[in-house]
């Protein structure tokens, strides 16, 4: 009988021992899943899996899986199999957010050829067989697929914030959020094919040959690489892109790569006060391609865009995706520095305006596809350009002014995003001008510009959130808290966001109702309860905090959700006028990670002490070098 074969190989291969992997806040994930904080007993497991043998085979998998687990965590390769837990926190961010998700395949029938059928649908691949290009090995033993159940929990455990020994829970939340399923090629042996069930217990989809021997799962039947794919690709679990029709494209002509790309310098014009480029509202209905004058050694470029909601701060964003935009086309680059433009070409590569402008136009509707009346002046006339390289500058200075004052005290709308979603359920950061995410990839005006005129950065989505919008405008409505950082209109959309699940958010505390924290921080700042006071680290710094803790574990509390005295930071924030000042901001700041401080000592209030890593080991000693 199979699943006595089975079961007797796993007894088998149990160990005199238990041993566990490092890296991890949680040294045996499918263990802590089971049965919590509870240590493991294999005599104990040993005897459930001899007791079930000839049973029903769902009362074997919970033994089955633990037996795998402990098994994997006594093999001399099992730090190399095991995936930290920094390696996690990256794959649920990059496999649900840039990837259709994970998918485990297994067995020998035209493996290589689902691979690639997957990769080709941006699918993260997790393997059995080594060495395969772009692919995650897990290695060949029949308990091996337990590093992919462990990826599964550990999704669970910190994302979905199931507690441990809730194994029912967990089978729940990974059967509708895991972003991911199993391929099975062919029928596998005996004892890897009792672990991939309990993988499919546990939540996990499948798509399996049509010889399947179980009754039980959640599974599709194919038999090809292509049935594989489009019947794997239903899982309802998994993300989708959800995109306009419209195609938008580069002229032929045209390669971001183009833009890094070195090359030796022929001849150049420009680079003198009566050069420049620059982009503006327009006053007037504009025509693609406007030239004034005749090629000269200065170059005057303006490009206007014919609509009422092209602000001034819209503007600046754009402006730098407009100029490079210029920089696609070989063996040309354009530089604006301090207002001067200054553009260098390769030998035998002409500056031909009907290229320039239509790589410009293409250029800015490739990241914002919305904005269609796009206008490009060439300004080579020597009385025009005198004139309007005046009239610029004066319109670079008050623009800079306008965005330099732009406020949170002084502006009607937030921006929110919500393209970290895929990989957290609750996940909504609110922007403004002097608050950048968490994430420092983002703006307040470049996610003003997305919602206005639309983007082509299109992460995956969960299916039941295909209709929640991935940036939006919303009224911050009136003040509750100003020096917490509360209004009646955040507090709204964090509602409508999440389902009615959070109900507050204080965008400068910590302490009990602070926003919600993404995957991708750059630091995160935590409440020491003990000192009243503010520690901050930085994303995978080596340091441990004074009461013991390290990145992982930091990362693992905040990840994808609300919680209380933990929050992701970007570093612009840190240096902002408004960092946590409803906790004390700068000046309650007692820990910082070493290379941190040393990267913020320009904005460290003079007296404040905080200490680092290098200073302090525990909260005594932190107590004693503040002063407090």
């Amino acid at each position: 009988m199979m699943q006595r074969k089975a079961v007797d190989e796993l007894i088998a291969m149990l160990p005199p021992h238990v041993g566990h992997f490092e890296n991890s806040q949680y040294p045996l994930p499918i263990t802590t899943t089971f049965i919590g904080d509870t240590a493991p007993d294999i005599e104990n497991i040993r005897a459930d899996l001899l007791s079930h043998r000839d049973g029903d085979v769902k009362n074997l998998l919970e033994p089955v899986l633990l037996g795998a687990e402990l098994v994997e965590a006594v093999q001399p390769d099992r730090q190399d199999l095991f995936l930290s837990d920094e390696r996690v926190q990256s794959l649920v961010f990059m496999g649900s957010k840039w990837h259709a998700g994970w998918v485990l395949v297994l067995g020998d029938n035209q493996h290589a050829e689902h691979i690639k059928l997957l990769q080709e649908r941006d699918f993260m691949v997790f393997t059995d067989h080594p060495g395969l290009e772009n692919t995650i090995y897990i290695g060949n033993r029949p308990t091996s697929p337990v590093y992919f159940l462990q990826l599964m929990v550990r999704y669970g455990l910190v994302w979905g914030r199931i507690n441990p020994g809730d194994d029912h829970s967990m089978g729940h939340f990974l059967e509708t959020d895991m972003p991911g399923f199993i391929l099975v090629t062919e029928n596998l042996p005996d004892l890897k094919y009792l672990v991939v069930l309990g993988l499919m217990k546990l939540g996990a989809p499948a798509v399996v040959p049509p010889d399947y021997p179980f009754p039980y799962g959640n599974y599709v039947v194919a038999s090809s690489p292509e049935q594989a794919l489009s019947r794997g690709c239903l899982f309802p679990n998994l993300r989708m892109r959800y995109e306009e029709n419209e195609i938008i494209r580069l002229p032929a002509y045209c390669n971001p790569a183009h833009a890094q790309e070195s090359f030796t310098i022929a001849s150049r014009f420009g680079g003198t006060e009566a050069s420049f480029f620059y982009m503006r509202k327009a006053e007037k209905p504009v025509r693609d391609m406007v030239i004034e004058g005749e090629p000269g050694n200065d170059i005057g470029i303006v490009v206007e865009v014919d609509h009422p909601d092209f602000s001034l701060d819209v503007a600046k964003t754009i402006e730098v995706d407009a100029l490079k935009a210029i920089n696609f086309i070989h063996g040309m680059r354009a530089k604006l520095s301090n207002g001067i433009l200054t553009i260098a070409l390769s030998e035998g590569v002409r500056f031909e305006p009907e290229q320039v402008a239509e790589a410009i136009r293409q250029g800015v509707r490739f990241k914002y596809p919305r904005i269609v009346n796009i206008g490009v002046k060439f300004i080579w006339n020597r009385d025009i350009l005198i004139e309007q390289a005046a009239k610029v500058t004066l319109q670079r200075s008050e623009r800079a002014q306008f965005v330099a004052a732009m406020a949170e005290e002084n502006i009607a709308e937030f921006g929110v995003c919500i393209e970290c979603r895929p990989f957290s359920q609750e996940h909504t950061c609110i922007l403004t001008p002097d608050r950048l995410p968490m994430c420092a990839s983002r703006t307040y005006h470049t996610v003003k510009a997305a919602v206005l005129f639309g983007s082509t950065v299109m992460p995956y989505k969960r299916q039941s959130e295909q209709g929640l919008p991935l940036r939006q405008l919303y009224p911050k409505g009136a003040v509750i808290d100003e020096a917490r950082g509360e209004y009646e209109g955040i507090n709204r959309v964090y509602a409508d966001m999440t389902g009615g699940k959070l109900q507050r958010v204080q965008l400068h505390s910590l302490r009990q109702y602070p926003p919600t924290s993404c995957g991708c921080f750059q630091n995160l700042a935590f409440w020491i309860a003990s000192i009243n006071g503010i520690g901050i680290m930085s994303r995978n710094s080596k340091a441990v905090t004074p009461d013991g803790l390290h990145w992982f574990e930091l990362a693992n509390r905040a990840g994808g959700k609300q919680s209380p005295g933990i929050l992701g930071v970007s570093t612009s924030y840190i240096r902002s006028r408004n960092f946590l000042k409803g906790d004390g901001g700068l000046q309650n700041v007692v820990w910082l990670d070493a290379k941190l401080k040393n990267s913020l000592k320009d904005v460290i209030p003079s007296g404040v002490k905080i200490a680092t890593e290098e200073d302090i080991r525990t909260i005594a000693d932190l107590k004693a070098f503040v002063g407090r």
